[in-house]
């Protein structure tokens, strides 16, 4: 039995009309699923800005410590390396953040443009070689001063050095008598860096002394609220007194010379009430 020609014709166009659409809706749904799978992946590089110039980003390589809470990749420490790269990211690359709005977290794309120097990027690649960028989410900004390399109780200032007690921050226990405790600091006014509250600034001094050497290029701040704002302002090595409080990160990996100290308040020998 042959097939009239009118049906062959409608079957071969229906073959050719479903060939066009597998061609134009499969790789949609590849970059679709690549794109969902990258947004729940772990990133292949994070990365803070250096420098851009152009579709060039220049960042420092950096990773995510140890101290993360296990609730996604988004949720850890950024620890930067003294190791640089540039990327090169193209009209395809996709640039996105996320919002909190209305109870929900959204993407909102951005374009190099946007980009500023200190912006956390992971960074995802298209291809196993590494070369071609699918993907960047911009994860806020970093900030060096998050979290002080030491803390101490000035003993002694010089001129260009100061010998601290050195001190540890810890968290009070609930419903218990602190009366038998190790004396604790009563806070002035000032907030504490790195997202610490006052009620976790109970300072526990140790029997450790340390000497700092400060530099003309050591940045002495403190901070102070006015007008419903935090601000710093600047100190010398002469506004720092016995009893002061401070944060300190050092310009050394031998941790002797100070980049920054914050002054944090004055330690009193009495409990915070």
């Amino acid at each position: 039995m042959r097939m009239p020609k009118s049906l062959k014709a409608y079957m071969s166009l229906m073959l050719i009309l479903t060939f066009i659409i597998a061609v134009l809706i499969l790789p949609w749904n590849i970059s679709y699923a690549q794109s969902n799978s990258a947004q729940n992946s772990q990133p292949d590089l994070i990365g803070v800005v250096k420098s851009i110039s152009g579709s060039k980003i220049t960042i420092y390589i950096a990773k995510l410590s140890s101290q993360s809470d296990g609730r996604g990749f988004g949720r850890g420490r950024i620890e930067l390396t003294n190791k640089t790269q540039t990327i090169t990211v193209s009209s395809k690359t996709s640039i996105v953040t996320r919002v909190f709005q209305n109870g929900q977290i959204t993407e909102k794309k951005l374009s190099t443009k946007d980009l500023k120097a200190n912006n956390i990027l992971y960074i995802w690649y298209a291809d196993s070689k590494k070369k071609t960028i699918s993907r960047i989410l911009v994860q806020g900004t970093y900030n060096p001063y998050q979290t002080p390399e030491a803390i101490g109780i000035v003993k002694k200032v010089e001129s260009n050095k100061i010998t601290i007690t050195v001190a540890t921050i810890q968290r009070p226990q609930p419903r218990q008598n602190t009366s038998n405790n190790q004396p604790q600091q009563r806070m002035a006014s000032q907030v504490p860096q790195g997202g610490i509250s006052r009620d976790m600034m109970n300072l526990k001094l140790s029997n450790q002394t340390k000497t700092i050497a400060i530099s003309k290029s050591t940045v002495i701040v403190t901070r102070t609220f006015q007008n419903g704002q935090m601000t710093e302002k600047k100190l010398t090595v002469k506004d720092l007194k016995a009893n002061n409080i401070v944060y300190i990160w050092y310009s050394d990996s031998k941790k002797t010379t100070a980049k920054r100290i914050m002054v944090m308040g004055t330690y009193s020998q009495s409990s915070s009430k």
